[in-house]
Formats: C-alpha cells, sequence, structure tokens
C-alpha cells in the first residue's frame, strides 16, 4: 500500500493517510492522498470512518451542494469537519446507493460497510474523476490511476495489444477495458456493489440523473436563455468556493470566456487565468487562442497568465509521456499539462469549459451532421460520387482537410455517417486477423427521410454519443490527469447537474438550430462578448504538424521511421511510412494520425523497454 499511496502523491500532496482493518475473511488496506481545498483542517482527511467504526470511505472529487444536503442531516448525525467528504460519509450510511443521484458533482470514491462486509465503487454519471481496478482469485486492487495499481507489484504488466486498432480510430482505448490487461475502468455513472465474502460484484447499476431544477424543453427562446444564464451563473459562482485560491483556463473561446464574463457579472475581479501563446515564428501555424484570451482577459477583468511554449518542446516527450497512464492521443493533453503546472504556483482549483461543446453542439462535426440529416433525401444519392473526390483535396489548409474527410465519410446509414465523423484516417492500415474497433452506437431506426422526428431522433443519438465516449475517455481522462499531475483540482461547470440536465431537456435540433453552440454564443454576447462569439472554431493543439517538418521533429520522427520499432509488432511499416511521407510533402495534413502513431509507439517502448 506504501508504493501505491507514493506513486498518487501528485495527486493529493497535502496529505497521506493509511487503515487497515482485518475481518474473518481478509486484510483490507484504506490509502488516499489529499489536496486540501474545502476545510484544511487534518480533521478532514482521509480515509474517515463513521464515529462507530462501521464504515469507512475513500473520496475523490468535490460536491457542489454538499452544504444542502449537509441541512438534511444535522437532526441526525454530528458533523466534525466543514468538509464534503464527511457529507458524502453519513449520505451513504443514511441512504444507501440511492442515495448517490443527489450529488451535484465529481467523484470516484469507495465506499465499505464492515457490518454487512459490503465494499461500493461509484462514480460520477460523466465520468470526470476516474476509477480503475484490478482483480483476480487473490487481490482486488482499486485506484485513480492505473500506475498505482502497477506500483502495488501485484500484478502483472501486461500490455493490451488488441487495443490499438480502436485506440487509432477513436484516439483512446475501448472501455471498461484500458491498455492493460486485466485492468478495467468503472463505467461513469456505475455503481460496483460487491456480495459478502469474495469480492465478486453483484451488479453494476446506473447513478440516476439530478433532478434539481430541471428544464423545460417548451420554454420560448427568450425564456430558455434566461434560465440557462441564471443556471450558468449560479454554478459558475459555486464552481469557485473554495478554501483556496481558484483561476481559470482561458483560451478565449467560447466556453472559457463565457465563465469568465459570468463570473465578473457576480463580482469576481482579477480571476488568474492562464493560457497558452507561441513564440512568433511558430504563430502563423497555431489557433488564435492568445490574440482572443489577452483580449477576454482585458475585456472582462482576468490576471492573465501566459505560458509560452516553442519547437524545442518537443525535447520535453519522453518526460511527459509517462504522465498519460495510458495512450490518449489527443494533443491537447500535453497543453493541459503545461498550462497546470504553471497554474499550481496561483491556483489549487481550475476552471475548465470542457462538456460545452458535447451538450450545447459545438463541434464542426455536430453542425455537419446537422446539415447532413436535414438535406439526406438528396445527400444519400451523392455518396458515391463524394467517395470518388475523397483525398484528392490539397489539404494546405483546415478546410481541404475537412472537405477530404466528409467526402469520404458520407454514408447512406445515418449511423454509419456520424460514427466516420468521429473516427481517424487510419482506413488504408492493416491490421492483423482478429483486430476490432469499438462497436458503435446505433443510431435510432427511421421511417421516411424529411421528418423532424428522423433528425432529432439521429442528432440525439449522435451528442449522446460523444457525451459516452468521446467525452469520458478523451477530454475528461486528459483533464483530470493532466491537472492532477501537479495537484490542481479541475472543475467543470457545463457538467453541472443542473446545467447538464437542462441542456439534454431540450431538443438536439434546437441546440444546433442557429449553429454551433448559438445558446452560449447568446448569453455571451448580452454579457458583451460578440467579439468572440464570431471567432471561428479553432481545436486547441500545439501546431505539431508544422514542428514534426522541421529538424525539431526528425528525433520524434525516428519512432516511426526506425522498423525495429515496438509499434510494428502490430503494424505494418509500409503503412504508416506512406502517412508519414504524405504529410512531410505537405500535401496532406496527418497531424492528428500521427501524433497518435507518435504517443502509441512512445508509450510502447518505455512499457516494453522499461
Amino acid at each position: 500500500m506504501g508504493r501505491m499511496i507514493q506513486s498518487g502523491h501528485h495527486r493529493g500532496p497535502d496529505s497521506a493517510g493509511h487503515m487497515v482493518i482485518r475481518t474473518g475473511q481478509r486484510i483490507i488496506h484504506f490509502g488516499h492522498n489529499r489536496l486540501k481545498i474545502t476545510d484544511l483542517r487534518d480533521s478532514a482527511n482521509q480515509p474517515m470512518t463513521s464515529p462507530d467504526g462501521r464504515y469507512t470511505l475513500v473520496y475523490n472529487g468535490a460536491i457542489y451542494n454538499y452544504q444542502k444536503l449537509e441541512q438534511e442531516l444535522r437532526s441526525k448525525y454530528l458533523f466534525h469537519t466543514g468538509s464534503d467528504t464527511e457529507l458524502v460519509l453519513y449520505w451513504l450510511m443514511e441512504h444507501g446507493v440511492s442515495g448517490l443521484s443527489a450529488l451535484n458533482g465529481m467523484f470516484a470514491l469507495t465506499f465499505y460497510d464492515r457490518q454487512t462486509d459490503q465494499l461500493l465503487l461509484a462514480r460520477d454519471r460523466w465520468g470526470i474523476k476516474p476509477l480503475f481496478y484490478f482483480e483476480n482469485e487473490k487481490y482486488l486492487i482499486v485506484s485513480s490511476e492505473i500506475k498505482s495499481l502497477l506500483a502495488s507489484g501485484l500484478m502483472e504488466r501486461r500490455p493490451a495489444w488488441e487495443q490499438i486498432p480502436h485506440y487509432l480510430q477513436f484516439k483512446y482505448p475501448f472501455r471498461p477495458g484500458t491498455f492493460y490487461k486485466d485492468i478495467f475502468e468503472v463505467m461513469p455513472g456505475r455503481v460496483m456493489k460487491s456480495i459478502p465474502g469474495p469480492f465478486l460484484w453483484e451488479e453494476s447499476q446506473l447513478i440516476k440523473s439530478h433532478t434539481d431544477e430541471p428544464g423545460d424543453s417548451k420554454l420560448p427562446v427568450e425564456s430558455t436563455l434566461k434560465y440557462l444564464k441564471d443556471a450558468l451563473t449560479t454554478t459558475v459562482v459555486r464552481h469557485l468556493q473554495a478554501d483556496v485560491a481558484a483561476g481559470l483556463f482561458l483560451s478565449g473561446g467560447i466556453d472559457s470566456t463565457l465563465l469568465l464574463a459570468l463570473a465578473r457579472e457576480v463580482g469576481v475581479r482579477q480571476l488568474p487565468a492562464f493560457t497558452i501563446t507561441y513564440t512568433p515564428e511558430d504563430e502563423p501555424y497555431t489557433t488564435q487562442d492568445s490574440f482572443y484570451a489577452r483580449r477576454a482577459a482585458g475585456q472582462f477583468g482576468a490576471d492573465l497568465h501566459e505560458v509560452k511554449i516553442d519547437r524545442s518542446l518537443l525535447e520535453n516527450f519522453w518526460d511527459w509521456l509517462p504522465t498519460l497512464d495510458q495512450p490518449i492521443g489527443d494533443g491537447a493533453a500535453w497543453l493541459t499539462y503545461l498550462l497546470s503546472k504553471d497554474a499550481k504556483r496561483e491556483v489549487s482549483v481550475i476552471l475548465s469549459g470542457a462538456g460545452a461543446d458535447e451538450l450545447f453542439g459545438g463541434y464542426n462535426r455536430h453542425w455537419a451532421y446537422y446539415q447532413y440529416l436535414k438535406h439526406y433525401h438528396w445527400l444519400r444519392k451523392v455518396v458515391p460520387f463524394s467517395h470518388r473526390l475523397a483525398g484528392r483535396l490539397p489539404e494546405v489548409n483546415a478546410e481541404g482537410r475537412l472537405l477530404n474527410k466528409l467526402a469520404a465519410q458520407l454514408h447512406p446509414s445515418p449511423a454509419q455517417t456520424y460514427l466516420n465523423f468521429t473516427t481517424q484516417r487510419f482506413d488504408q492500415f492493416t491490421f492483423p486477423p482478429g483486430f476490432h474497433g469499438e462497436q458503435p452506437d446505433q443510431l435510432n431506426n427511421f421511417h421516411s427521410s424529411g421528418q423532424a422526428a428522423f433528425r432529432e431522433k439521429n442528432l440525439v443519438m449522435a451528442l449522446r454519443h460523444d457525451q459516452q465516449h468521446y467525452l469520458p475517455a478523451d477530454i475528461l481522462a486528459i483533464t483530470d490527469r493532466m491537472t492532477m499531475q501537479h495537484g490542481i483540482e479541475a472543475r467543470l461547470p457545463y457538467l453541472d447537474a443542473t446545467v447538464s440536465a437542462f441542456a439534454q431537456s431540450l431538443p438536439a435540433t434546437f441546440r444546433l438550430r442557429h449553429g454551433r453552440k448559438w445558446m452560449l454564443k447568446s448569453i455571451l454576447s448580452q454579457l458583451g462578448g460578440k467579439t468572440f462569439v464570431n471567432r471561428r472554431k479553432e481545436g486547441f493543439g500545439m501546431p505539431l504538424g508544422h514542428w514534426l517538418r522541421m529538424d525539431a521533429g526528425k528525433p520524434l520522427l525516428g519512432l516511426l521511421q526506425n522498423q525495429k520499432s515496438e509499434i510494428y509488432h502490430v503494424l505494418l511499416y509500409k503503412d504508416v511510412q506512406l502517412m508519414l511521407t504524405a504529410h512531410l510533402s505537405g500535401k496532406y495534413d496527418y497531424t492528428a494520425e500521427l501524433w497518435t502513431l507518435l504517443v502509441l509507439a512512445g508509450w510502447l517502448k518505455q512499457e516494453l523497454n522499461g
């Protein structure tokens, strides 16, 4: 247990706790690394046990309505701290598993009842906080990070090679599996309950949705926007509440700028904000985030901290890579790591705009799919012609890449079309027999094109697919890993139970009626942010494609150019070289795909060679 606690020290550098419970059948070790956010006294440390010694809780997260819930228990329980941990302990004692639906926040927890010898594992409904486990006939080991499981020394490190095709398609492993055999994650919104005796799982049930202040999908537009603005304002206030300093990741995009504007609206001044900037020679190949972040900070009164990076960053690849825990092929992970490292000098809580795109239709693929469904009756007829065009357009800019992708991805099946929109371009790669990727969610069947129900059902399923797969496995995973690597708690106001429940109560077609995230843009415009509303959608990532074409990228490219690289245990060398050559020539932009390959190749090299 000592090695596991030490392995996760970065997640909670303020204190470490360990306790042992011995029963007639087993020995149970509970360990916890605490990041002090609410009630900084040692009396709020974990593991936390009930006064009678019957119940023990180990918990990671933040419950934003804990003070309200605490009032409901004060007549029966004596609270000794002001922490949300004590509330969660007593709330579970009082309500059991059914009580989890009342928790508005993020959490991953283990809860043990010594009297019944029953263990609960639970994870918040969005999967903001991670929870992994390993079990065999001798041991059950649970942790917030895979590395802590491995640090126990009680399992064999065995890469799950079968994850690679799925990873290349989607940038993350097929869940509940991981890149390690026999290590699994508790899925978002799930409770796993053991039966007495050996820790065998009796059930895996879904936590019911939080029902506080449900939305009304039939409100007029003005009333809808007012309700959403009020809900977001209240959410920002409670997400900023902490006994330590709080700040904001600010990109100058809609999501983060709106959070800043709302904070200013409620009187918060000089909120610490953090953004990435680049050297003048790299700026032409990057996004306009730094320009808009500076404008947002100036207009809404943030204390902006700029984290400047350049192509020399690639020299630190091997130092950063182990922080991932397992491969996630998203370049935003490294930038989030750098922002978090800088932010820790000022704050221990950071607000992030993650989740807004999935709820309010913010990605280019959402708008493209909305148009596809809207014009399905004729688009399905041009699919054969679009496939002939695919790959023939030069990709000297983002528009060329997007047009090539759209031409290749259109399909007569709405389900397959959206799945194509979410995948990377590895169709030309050859995999060994028996390797399979994710089985896609099937969007609702339809009876006739052109009906509103047809568009609504398919668009709902598309947004739900992102919410259930891409959001927790990519966005939330890297947000948690990279912030907690530096002992920072990331809070995500758009995934607050009240805000997300209201968003999901609105028809998907309504959420995209006037374009991507039009509702959030309208609120930001009301607050004086029209400048930010009009900027084009840009991803959050470094100019890796440009760097790889320069001398700075050569050492990393050696990972893919070396025929003895561990990645070629599964992939064909010629497939990778064709992609690499096409990118280096400047004709095609395979930045996302090459980064996915580099992360995988680097991880395999470290994993197999120690």
